[in-house]
């Protein structure tokens, strides 16, 4: 006996129950190995001196990888205790010692405490004597870890960009401006406002969220787990909006009003001002739908480069994100009609949410887990 076929809302709902609980299955067991992995017996001996404000930067890191670690933690004023700090070879501060063995000193990390939270949390890991200083670990090994790859950081760019939020504000804005104006030029204006506005846009948010911790490093473990979170439920959200497409061909990434209606002037007048402002508005309202693996990104920017690698990294992302506006701009400008970025995006848009959500939300679990 023959079965009908299943409806497709069943079956995107299977997946998404399938997706959901290979997802709690995965977290549970992360949750389990961290667990087997953290070592509480460890003891961290810092060597610090009043006003040293190299202590000062170094004392947030310090305090905040030993809580996480539920290390033993004890701190000493090296000129009170000049005589243990000698018996380790210690004669400046910062310094830590890790297990009574593993010496780490300003020398080993230069002032980067990126670098120095990766030495510690090393330190802290292999606590059980298997190495016998921070010297034996190699600081491009370190480096190499956590380096982002330009090419990499450009495919997520241009996986971010296309999106089926943008593609439905392209389509419009060229219909607008096609049934107003009539010139394929002004939809070239528009394009270079418009992804200039986005550019703009997350340079700034992504730089001052990096100066941000730059200045106060003991914000950075806050911050970072913030987007995390947010990574978390941006991803559940995109594949219950492949769902909710599929169910009512409809997404729940709503525009708001007043959104429209300054996409609406844009199309009569000061194309390139207002597309400018639209584009920058855009990546703020639509940062839900569009913005997730931005968030990602700078996930893995935050503490661990300084602002000009920072600044070069997230331009690299952004010309990905705006690769495809400019695009599909450039097709529109010389032909192509808005109907078929319209048709594209109907046809595509439940497959590239689901594969979206599915993305971030692996993206979240391998930050949290300091795979990446």
């Amino acid at each position: 006996m023959t079965h009908p076929p299943a409806h497709p809302r069943h079956v995107i709902k299977r997946v998404f129950l399938i997706v959901f609980s290979l997802f709690l299955l995965i977290l549970a067991g992360s949750v389990v190995v961290c667990a087997q992995n953290t070592t509480s017996a460890i003891a961290v001996d810092y060597f610090y001196e009043e006003g040293c404000l190299k202590c000062q930067q170094a004392s947030p890191v310090i305090e905040n990888v030993t809580n996480t670690y539920e290390c033993n933690l004890t701190s000493y004023e090296i000129i009170s205790s000049y005589d243990l700090a000698r018996s380790y070879g210690i004669s400046v501060v910062p310094a830590v010692v890790v297990n009574k063995e593993i010496v780490i000193t300003y020398n080993d990390y230069q002032g980067n405490t990126a670098l120095l939270e990766d030495l510690l949390i090393k330190a802290i890991i292999n606590g059980s004597g298997e190495i016998n200083n921070t010297s034996d670990i190699s600081k491009n090994e370190v480096k190499n870890a956590t380096k982002l790859s330009p090419f990499l950081v450009f495919i997520a760019g241009l996986l971010s960009g296309f999106n089926p939020c943008i593609l439905a504000v392209m389509a419009f804005l060229a219909t607008l401006i096609l049934s107003s104006s009539g010139k394929r030029k002004d939809i070239l204006k528009m394009i270079l406002g418009f992804c200039t506005g986005i550019f703009i846009t997350y340079m700034i948010v992504g730089l001052s969220i990096m100066g941000t911790v730059y200045v106060l490093p003991s914000l950075k473990t806050t911050i970072t787990t913030s987007m995390i979170v947010i990574i978390f439920i941006l991803g559940f959200w995109h594949i219950y909006d492949a769902y909710h497409l599929w169910k009512y061909s409809k997404s729940t990434f709503h525009t708001p009003k007043a959104m429209i209606e300054l996409l609406e002037k844009t199309s009569k007048s000061n194309i390139l001002l207002l597309s400018f402002v639209s584009g920058g508005i855009f990546s703020l309202v639509k940062a839900p739908c569009v913005g997730a693996i931005y968030f990602s990104i700078l996930d893995l920017l935050v503490g661990r480069t300084d602002l000009a690698l920072g600044a070069f990294y997230l331009a690299i992302y952004n010309l990905g994100v705006i690769f495809p506006i400019i695009i599909m701009g450039i097709l529109l400008g010389y032909g192509m009609k808005p109907e078929t970025i319209t048709k594209l995006k109907e046809n595509k848009r439940v497959e590239i949410r689901l594969f979206t959500g599915m993305i971030l939300l692996l993206l979240a679990l391998l930050l949290h887990l300091h795979i990446i």
